[in-house]
């Protein structure tokens, strides 16, 4: 029983909207597997140019095939659902949008293979956010780029905000962003009469909304 149930954990599945069987690019994301035109991906990544022109693989098919596709590590499956669902879009009078959430996760993609225009484009979207939520995100995104220009506008984006994130965010920003914000917005001064205001909205001396 034991070995039945490895078994099928191990198991590869097509993926039911993107598993194309007319395209000639077959890639495994996790436990799904895509089949695609590698057109699409080879236009826009010279990773994925490097991974089709490298050495020959053992079925002479460098694209991959089912029984032997090109495995992305690391990837997300929700990630590649949303990179592909801009690719082949079928609602042409209908512009798609991401939640920031999403954006993040195609972002992770276009970074690692190197989809600069596409990279360009979902930071400009993010950079459109505001409040809390806004910044948070956009210091993700300043990690996964490895941007220390987004990361201070966040930072201060952060700094300036109310609310100040939660405890869980708090770990997804790291400690010192978190002590970074709190720190600044504890030595906040009002800026009527210049009294320390720490985190509040209200001066608690001249009552003037900060």
């Amino acid at each position: 029983m034991e070995g039945n149930n490895h078994q099928v954990v191990n198991e590869t599945q097509h993926h039911p909207k993107f598993y194309i069987p007319s395209a000639d690019m077959v890639i495994q994301v996790e436990r799904t597997i895509f089949k695609i035109h590698s057109h699409f991906l080879t236009t826009q990544s010279e990773v994925f140019r490097d991974m089709i022109t490298a050495a020959p693989r053992t079925n002479g098919h460098n694209g991959g095939t089912d029984s032997e596709p090109l495995v992305l590590s690391g990837d997300s499956v929700e990630g590649w659902e949303l990179f592909l669902s801009v690719i082949y879009h079928d609602t042409f009078l209908r512009p798609i949008t991401f939640t920031s959430k999403q954006s993040i996760e195609v972002l992770r993609i276009a970074h690692k293979y190197c989809m600069q225009s596409a990279e360009d484009e979902l930071i400009s979207r993010l950079k459109d956010e505001t409040g809390t939520a806004g910044f948070l995100d956009l210091m993700v995104a300043s990690r996964i780029v490895d941007s220390k220009e987004l990361y201070d506008t966040a930072l201060q984006g952060l700094i300036a905000s109310d609310p100040k994130p939660t405890l869980e965010e708090a770990k997804m920003i790291g400690v010192e962003a978190y002590y970074a914000i709190v720190s600044q917005s504890l030595s906040r001064k009002c800026r009527l009469c210049h009294v320390p205001a720490g985190g509040n909205l209200k001066c608690h001396v001249c009552n003037g909304w900060q």
